[in-house]
């Protein structure tokens, strides 16, 4: 058992982890896998490796991602990117992708909500889209969500037209860094504020489960959240009860932990930067690396072949064809195997550009 100093100390390593890191290292790559995540190989030509990736979306079998410097498209499974043109040349970092039909939504970090009619090659600002910093986005039910810095919720029946504010049972000027849903029903992270769930029949919002979020999502009936530090929990059962995932997957059965203390014990302070899933797989970027779960998030184990060993996953998306991993590229520094990346405190607010995917 652990000595309470040690303990101490782990979360303090855990919380340094969140402050920053050498400029040295801020360079970035994109990573794909045809293979459902057991092989990867470098998918980034075209995109500047010092601009960070920090969402993926798609529309029509055309593949976007939303770095600090724009937009960029690609159509033939990621060989090489494209910068799209119009509002998204000059919007600064994009935080988020969502599709709806034929139209792309983009959530920006200052220069409020863009959309695309043409497979994302051309961008326009949504006039009346009311907040300037989106965190996330997400459709659902054919409606769009989007999730603010410091306006909570707003969500949109008419594809953008007209929004509506979902703030009743938030806290004063929530900011949202998640959102996903299950079973129909809506959830936002509010990492340290905690985990919210939306009663469509109330009209309100209400705090559940005793986590605290800094990624969401979901496969199948499952919600799986990451924490920052803190690991990855996953509920069955809508939040009502949660479990830990643990190390070591269905596949490869290794002892692989998402963040280890050099006994190969899973630790509860993993930080975890990102989330993505489809219908049967879920990816998480932990630690210094990328972990998949094939059981709806019970256990989780490290995809290595075609990634380097120290490259955290900060955005996904999976597709029938293909999976995009954007991740952070760095060397060495002398040992240990836990990556130092800049993340929101889990004591106090953070502003858009404190947070690790912002």
């Amino acid at each position: 058992m652990r000595s309470s100093f040690a303990l101490c100390l782990e979360v303090l390593i855990a919380a340094v982890a969140l402050i920053g890191f050498t400029a040295a290292a801020d360079t970035f790559a994109v990573f794909k896998s045809m293979d459902r995540g057991h092989s990867w190989s470098r998918a980034d030509a075209g995109i500047p490796e010092r601009s960070r990736i920090n969402a993926f979306g798609s529309v029509d079998g055309t593949l976007l991602a939303g770095t600090d410097s724009g937009i960029f498209t690609t159509t033939h499974e990621a060989l090489s990117w494209q910068r799209t043109q119009g509002a998204a040349m000059s919007s600064g970092g994009i935080t988020s992708f969502a599709t709806l039909g034929q139209r792309v939504f983009a959530g920006t970090d200052g220069k409020g909500l863009l959309a695309s009619w043409d497979r994302g090659g051309s961008w326009v600002a949504e006039p009346s889209f009311p907040s300037t910093k989106v965190r996330c986005l997400l459709t659902h039910g054919g409606e769009i969500y989007a999730g603010t810095d410091s306006n909570g919720v707003f969500a949109s029946k008419d594809a953008g037209q007209r929004w509506i504010h979902l703030s009743a049972g938030l806290p004063s000027q929530a900011q949202i860094f998640a959102l996903s849903a299950v079973r129909g029903r809506l959830f936002a992270g509010l990492y340290s504020q905690g985990l919210y769930a939306w009663d469509e029949q109330k009209q309100s919002w209400g705090k559940i489960g005793a986590v605290t979020p800094l990624a969401l999502a979901s496969v199948q009936d499952a919600l799986i959240v990451g924490h920052n530090p803190g690991g990855i929990y996953a509920s069955g059962d809508g939040g009502a009860s949660w479990s830990k995932g643990e190390a070591g997957g269905p596949a490869l059965g290794l002892p692989e932990t998402i963040f280890s203390d050099g006994g190969g014990e899973l630790t509860p302070y993993a930080p975890v930067w990102g989330l993505g899933s489809d219908d049967h797989l879920a990816l998480a970027g932990a630690s210094a690396g990328i972990y998949y779960s094939e059981n709806r998030g019970r256990t989780w184990a490290r995809a290595r072949n075609g990634l380097p060993e120290r490259s955290p996953g900060l955005a996904f998306l999976l597709t029938p064809r293909l999976i995009l991993a954007g991740t952070l590229m760095r060397g060495s520094d002398g040992g240990g195997s836990e990556v130092t990346l800049p993340g929101p405190s889990p004591t106090h607010r953070t502003s858009s550009a404190d947070a690790i995917r912002r």
